[in-house]
């Protein structure tokens, strides 16, 4: 009976483990656009402009909750899709994760895609032609001179209003990563758990 608790008991724990631990991180690996004009092509947004703010933020996409820097930007030039005076374009954090490291204060030539999670949101990476303008001189003899953006707004308040304060975010959290996306994973911990019970029971009876 005590190898069949033991055995039981090891399954249980290898199951709850992968539940609980977070999924193995792989360093950034992708292929880099040299054509600006392709890059352009397969763009949502490209722009360049100035860096008004860097700040780290946690978006809520439906109980799920992701780790992003948000860059401020003061927009100057605009080849695609950007007519607004500012943009706000997310990328992930650290290089590892193919995140684009930006300077407070810096020009870039930005070259930004649909944020995965929510279409009216911009985000950006190391994967991309985005760099820092002064070092955009061979893309940017490419692309032509951009045109000014006409459509004045400010976007402060959408920074400091996009970090997730709500004081339930932790229960959300567990709740989202150990029940609404793992339930087939609590369904098998419970039948290794019943056959287990019923095991123990036929071997008690036996016993008698």
């Amino acid at each position: 009976m005590n190898r069949v608790v033991m055995a039981i008991s090891v399954v249980c724990i290898l199951i709850v483990t992968s539940l609980v631990l977070p999924g193995k991180s792989y360093a950034c690996s992708c292929a880099l656009q040299t054509d600006p004009i392709k890059a352009v092509e397969q763009s949502k947004a490209v722009f360049s402009g100035k860096v008004l703010a860097i700040e780290p933020k946690v978006l809520d996409i439906n109980g799920i909750l992701d780790h992003k820097i948000a860059v401020h930007f003061d927009v100057e030039k605009s080849w695609k899709g950007m007519n607004e005076t500012q943009a706000i374009v997310l990328t992930n954090l650290g290089e590892p994760s193919c995140g684009y490291t930006f300077g407070q204060g810096e020009s870039y030539l930005v070259f930004a895609y649909d944020y995965d999670f929510k279409g009216n949101m911009l985000q950006t990476s190391s994967c991309s032609l985005t760099k820092k303008l002064t070092n955009a001189t061979s893309e940017l003899s490419k692309m032509g001179q951009g045109v000014e953006p006409i459509e004045n707004v400010s976007l402060k308040g959408k920074m400091d209003t996009m970090a997730y304060t709500n004081k339930w975010s932790l229960l959300k959290a567990i709740y989202h990563r150990l029940v609404r996306y793992h339930l087939l994973e609590f369904v098998q911990v419970a039948v290794i758990l019943v056959i287990g019970a019923g095991l123990l029971m036929i071997r008690a009876r036996r016993k008698w």
